[in-house]
């Protein structure tokens, strides 16, 4: 699969700014927002490269609520302390309770999110 890479980190930063403070969500959760279900890491490697002054990387997490271990300027401790700073409780195995803090835009093509979900059931079956 070919990416343009400058189309999607805008794709991604423009989803997570819009993320509230106190709320994060996911990178997979993000690539299937922008239409590209299977590219949750690439999601990543757009936020490391972000300038954190503009893009809030910090309320993105793994699928399970975990901080990023390749999180800028001084790994999981320093993305844990970014979270702690914005309200958001941190477990002590280092992750995040999804069912409290997660957000979804009001604006999503579900369609997207369907398919993504479909894919998933076929790949369990």
């Amino acid at each position: 699969m070919k990416i343009n890479s400058k189309v999607f980190a805008k794709n991604v930063y423009k989803i997570v700014n819009q993320i509230p403070r106190g709320r994060v969500m996911t990178y997979g959760q993000i690539a299937a927002i922008i239409g590209q279900p299977r590219c949750a890491q690439y999601v990543g490697w757009a936020l490391h490269w972000a300038d954190q002054k503009k893009v809030p990387y910090q309320r993105v997490l793994n699928r399970f609520g975990g901080l990023a271990a390749g999180y800028p300027d001084g790994g999981r401790d320093r993305h844990r302390f970014n979270l702690i700073e914005e309200g958001i409780k941190v477990r002590k195995d280092g992750t995040v309770d999804l069912k409290r803090y997660l957000w979804w835009p009001e604006k999503i093509n579900f369609e997207v999110i369907a398919d993504f979900l479909n894919k998933i059931d076929k790949i369990k079956k």
